[in-house]
């Protein structure tokens, strides 16, 4: 079998097997909307462009028109890199002869395995942020440009997370950020602190909190969610609004490949190379409103103080 012909036994089974995984498991695309104009463009695209502008005060009502009430807007427009995820593998030639006489895709196993990989990566994108150094933020994601934050109180006792949602999403209406519905999203342990709340007379709080995100949504409908973010730090949380296609005027995440495998063998030996397998994709989260000054946006609200043991 040529390295062409490998890589096709793969890619006929690859959509099928990929799908479910990015659907199910991605907590980025639960949280911000995917940009369906400029994602899907191939690893060709390094830059997005990102316009930096604030929010207005608002439009006026008068009985005529009026020619001498124009906000003047400072936009400034800067690129914003678009980083790769990748994964790889190598599979020993005697193993893969081995798979395959037992009929066993063993190639689209591994493909869900490295598109679970590749998922996790990119939600740590979206939720905190890239730091290749291990400190400093290349990429900073929602949490890291927060440009409001509640200071709550221990999520083991019942209301307070409540309290701090209702605060929350004050402070992001007072800003402008209006929604259909918003998403409470939570560090592990405190998203575990929230499924056992109960008050003594066994009221859980998970529903009343669901009640006030989706307090604007239409129809009795509940779009905003409470989501568990594994890549907050215990005591933390944020509230933000829900990944609709109507929020991409707040934020995006620009997707230019889904991750996309390859196959081949090792230096060409067809006879008894090893197997070389590799999955790339490339994707990255993109704010709208950012503060010239402090690099944070307003969309988002930090949640603090929620305890961590």
């Amino acid at each position: 079998m040529t390295s062409n012909a490998l890589l096709e036994v793969l890619r006929k089974q690859f959509d099928e097997a990929v799908v479910p995984v990015l659907r199910a498991q991605s907590v980025g695309r639960k949280l911000m909307p995917v940009n369906p104009k400029l994602s899907g463009q191939g690893l060709g695209v390094l830059t997005v462009e990102t316009l930096q502008y604030v929010a207005r005060a608002g439009a006026a009502t008068n009985y005529d028109i009026q020619n001498d009430n124009f906000d003047t807007i400072d936009i400034k427009s800067f690129p914003t890199r678009i980083p790769v995820q990748q994964d790889d593998v190598t599979i020993k030639y005697r193993d893969w002869k081995a798979y395959e006489l037992k009929k066993i895709p063993l190639e689209n196993d591994l493909s869900t395995d490295m598109t679970s990989n590749i998922i996790a990566e990119q939600d740590t994108l979206v939720v905190d942020g890239w730091k290749p150094n291990g400190s400093t933020y290349e990429i900073k994601g929602m949490y890291q440009v927060a440009g409001n934050t509640v200071s709550a109180s221990d999520s083991g006792t019942y209301g307070n997370l409540k309290a701090a949602t209702v605060s929350g999403i004050s402070l992001l209406k007072a800003d402008g950020v209006y929604s259909a519905g918003y998403n409470l999203s939570l560090a592990s342990f405190n998203f575990a602190e929230l499924m056992d709340s109960e008050n003594d007379t066994g009221k859980e709080e998970a529903p009343a909190i669901l009640k006030i995100l989706n307090a604007a949504a239409p129809n009795e409908s509940q779009p905003g969610q409470i989501i568990e973010a594994p890549d907050l730090t215990a005591g933390t949380g944020m509230i933000s609004p829900i990944a609709s296609q109507d929020n991409l005027r707040f934020f995006d995440i620009i997707e230019t490949q889904t991750p996309e495998n390859n196959l081949w063998y090792a230096d060409g030996n067809v006879k008894t190379g090893d197997i070389k397998m590799q999955q790339v994709g490339a994707l990255v989260p993109r704010f709208k409103h950012l503060d010239k000054s402090t690099m944070k946006d307003v969309c988002i609200c930090s949640v603090t103080g929620l305890g961590d043991s």
